[in-house]
């Protein structure tokens, strides 16, 4: 026997706390949860009868959910629940009922050949049912069919002495995927943040293929959304924002390391290693110590993370009918388009000259139009173009997957630090960014055909991380940060003419 009178009791679902964070996004049920729901966003059942009703969210028996429709939750968790109900096999059918097509059953039980079965000493006498894995799943066969069995593991190490089980429904047959040989070489890949994150991460992912890894992207849905078409990744382990707490990341992280021969974790990887943030040490540095030691290149500390040699080799992957898309909204427009990326996500990633730009341009040529790009708070950046042909204004009104791809067709590219910016950065299309608080060795060093134009201040390069104007210069009450107001309209336009001579 595992089990030992001894070690703690109560809980048993943080022991697997970590492992079922992949099938439990979205709304779900926490069956006799007891006061410890595992996670916050799980809605906790119990009837209260051994631990109270503290923490519970609905009180009622598990066997019948009549509060709950049919398909109408993304997963139910049960944690040594289902060795205490008689009819063990209605309850099972219960749960799967309220399950959504796609959804997941997790289960956590005592398992018979590793704690005391009725009748032993040492047995809990509430239990009605002694269970190993396959009892579950030929009542699975019976009830449920069709499955997929996703996980199928005997849990009898570290003071366990159950077994998980994790069922996915919606399939057209059942499957086993547990049984699935794994890939021979598996490395792993975490990052999570903004679409220029991605893009940055997407550049090791050829050489760890190259490699002859199997690699899974540990992202939230907006990282996933940008590189759901990369070729190089096999695999996405797709969390939730703040699904983990941020203060038990380093843990989750710990336990999805062990099943990895490679671990690469690039969470904060730039921004917390040579941006500097507002609370952290390296925020009050001297100026001229944070240019030396910050003065880093973003692409090659995350190749030397990965241990991926240089070049890089970050891209997006638009899908067929994406860029067919494109190039059918390009052919719409006759002569030459500026795609014109109006805003980042911080207050320094705006450029305040761009109506007098806008009008040389329109000017000096007849041909070149300007397209808008960005979230829909950029639509008030668009205003006082309405009755200008050849301004079109999309913000708000693309997504920035037809962003990313039209980009692809344009014969220039305008914009701050962001991810648009870094998505082109290594086509050969023309590009002009406005530097804000990274330099050229930071950012655009390996940049194709990019003109970067560098602020004329005394706080440039900051190589900080700007939430607000606290620690940021703004420009004469102006909405726009300093860095920005001190690259001039003139310098703009003799970088513009630069790149259509290019």
């Amino acid at each position: 026997m595992v089990w030992n009178i001894k070690d703690p009791q109560g809980n048993e679902a943080l022991k697997i706390k970590y492992e079922v964070v992949e099938y439990t996004r979205g709304k779900g049920l926490d069956l006799g949860c007891g006061p410890f729901k595992l996670y916050s966003h799980f809605i906790g059942v119990d009837n209260g009868h051994h631990w109270g009703t503290k923490g519970v969210d609905v009180v009622q028996d598990c066997e019948k959910l009549d509060l709950f429709a049919s398909q109408s939750l993304d997963f139910v968790f049960s944690s040594h629940l289902l060795e205490h109900i008689e009819d063990y096999k209605s309850a099972l059918k219960e749960w799967w009922r309220v399950i959504k097509p796609g959804g997941y059953l997790i289960l956590y039980l005592p398992h018979k050949d590793f704690y005391p079965n009725i009748g032993e000493e040492g047995a809990n006498p509430d239990h009605k049912h002694d269970f190993e894995q396959f009892s579950i799943k030929h009542t699975m066969d019976d009830w449920c069919y069709p499955f997929d069995l996703l996980i199928n593991k005997e849990r009898n190490k570290d003071q366990e002495y159950s077994f998980l089980q994790v069922y996915k429904k919606g399939m057209k047959v059942s499957k086993f995927s547990y049984n699935k040989s794994k890939p021979k070489k598996r490395a792993a890949v975490v990052r999570y943040g903004g679409f220029g994150d991605m893009i940055q991460a997407s550049s090791i992912l050829p050489g760890l293929k190259a490699q002859g890894y199997h690699i899974t992207f540990y992202t939230t849905p907006r990282g996933h959304d940008i590189l759901k078409t990369d070729p190089h990744v096999d695999k996405f382990f797709i969390q939730d924002p703040d699904q983990v707490p941020n203060d038990e990341l380093h843990a989750f992280w710990k336990v999805q390391a062990k099943k990895y021969h490679k671990f690469i974790n690039l969470s904060e990887s730039v921004e917390g290693t040579f941006l500097a943030l507002p609370g952290r040490t390296n925020h009050s540095w001297p100026a001229d110590v944070k240019h030396k030691r910050l003065n880093v290149n973003y692409l090659e500390f995350t190749h030397e993370l990965a241990g991926v040699p240089m070049p890089p080799q970050q891209k997006f992957f638009p899908s067929p009918q994406e860029f067919a898309w494109a190039k059918k909204q390009r052919k719409k427009i006759k002569g030459k388009v500026i795609l014109w990326v109006l805003a980042g996500s911080s207050v320094h990633k705006t450029w305040p000259w761009l109506d007098q730009s806008i009008a040389r341009i329109m000017l000096q040529d007849k041909d070149t139009h300007v397209l808008f790009v960005g979230d829909k708070n950029c639509q008030l950046l668009e205003q006082g173009w309405e009755n200008e042909p050849r301004v079109i204004k999309k913000s708000g009104k693309w997504s920035i997957r037809e962003t990313l791809t039209f980009a692809g067709v344009v014969d220039l590219v305008v914009g701050p630090e962001t991810g648009v910016l870094n998505t082109v950065g290594t086509l050969d299309i023309p590009k002009i960014v406005f530097l804000s608080h990274s330099s050229i060795e930071n950012l655009s060093k390996y940049w194709k055909n990019t003109i970067s134009l560098e602020p004329d201040c005394k706080c440039y390069p900051c190589h900080t991380l700007h939430y607000g104007w606290e620690h940021c210069n703004e420009y004469q009450g102006s909405g726009v940060a300093e860095c920005q107001a001190s690259i001039t309209c003139d310098k703009f336009t003799d970088a513009v003419n630069k790149s259509f001579k290019r």
